[in-house]
């Protein structure tokens, strides 16, 4: 992985970008590779060694996305009831799927038997927006999960999404801003910042998109994130880390911050995310590419 500090050399070649699941993180690989062969007991062997919250949440999402995991999860669900691993992930999956109501009967179980489960609650948060839930119990959704860990990253990126399916762009943005400013330094949490922009940049009409993210405040409000968050001498690359660099490229491009840009592409190199991709271009890769090499072009003039 490279090291994660401030740069301002010029972007190496066009790396062959790619859209992988597992983040090329080989811990992430193995695990996917496990729930591909239906082999439940490596799978629960693997958790037991990831304390980690977020790092949970990570591979749990991985777990979710396995190949054919919908043909036989139920078949894990039923040989161990009394687990509460087989049903988390059987909720990540039905919310993947666009099924809260699934979700929501998987993950309300496992909260009944394990109340301590920082997932499961994040992963209630997101059945809760997909559901269409009601603010206060989204609310306390979310402050059950932030009692558990604080900084939870899943859980603090879906009540953003929350409020800005509400809406309430203006709100997600406040919300952003004082989960940053509450965090310690070097905290992932920066994303929520850019997330939140680029939220309200998706918001808008086009012809008032690029103006928007011009605009003194919103650049400044990126660098500033990015400041206490990656580009912080206490930030460490977890698990997923790719999701925070992407965001980071994508805002920086939309608002002009071509040599932050710079860095978050070499930081990146292949590793695209679906997100926030996929809102510039339905193929993300392609829009990666397309927007990597505007910034090329132009930090060559």
């Amino acid at each position: 992985m490279p090291p994660f500090s401030r740069h301002g050399s010029e972007l190496d070649p066009p790396p062959d970008a790619v859209l992988d699941p597992c983040m090329d993180d080989p811990a992430a690989h193995r695990v996917r590779e496990a729930m591909r062969r239906h082999d439940w007991t490596e799978v629960t062997a693997f958790f037991e060694a990831i304390t980690d919250p977020d790092d949970r949440a990570f591979h749990i999402g991985v777990c979710a996305g396995a190949p054919g995991v919908q043909d036989w999860i139920t078949e894990w669900c039923r040989a161990q009831p009394a687990a509460t691993l087989p049903m988390v992930i059987r909720g990540a999956h039905a919310l993947s799927r666009n099924a809260p109501g699934l979700a929501e009967e998987c993950l309300s179980a496992v909260v009944a038997r394990d109340a301590d489960d920082a997932v499961a609650w994040a992963l209630l948060l997101g059945a809760a927006r997909a559901g269409r839930l009601d603010a206060q119990e989204a609310k306390w959704r979310f402050e059950r999960v932030v009692a558990l860990h604080p900084g939870h990253l899943v859980a603090h990126a879906e009540m953003l999404a929350y409020l800005g399916q509400q809406g309430g762009h203006d709100e997600a943005l406040g919300f952003a801003r004082d989960a940053v400013g509450g965090s310690p330094a070097g905290s992932p949490l920066g994303i929520l910042v850019a997330n939140a922009h680029i939220g309200l940049w998706q918001s808008l009409p086009r012809a008032g998109r690029g103006p928007y993210m011009a605009e003194e405040a919103v650049r400044d409000d990126l660098l500033s994130a990015a400041d206490h968050s990656i580009w912080h001498a206490a930030y460490q690359a977890r698990p997923g880390w790719p999701v925070i660099h992407n965001a980071f490229a994508f805002a920086f491009v939309m608002a002009g911050e071509l040599p932050a840009a710079v860095e978050m592409f070499e930081l990146i190199g292949h590793r695209v995310t679906e997100r926030p991709w996929a809102a510039y271009r339905s193929d993300p890769v392609a829009a990666f590419g397309e927007l990597r090499q505007w910034v090329v072009d132009w930090t060559d003039v």
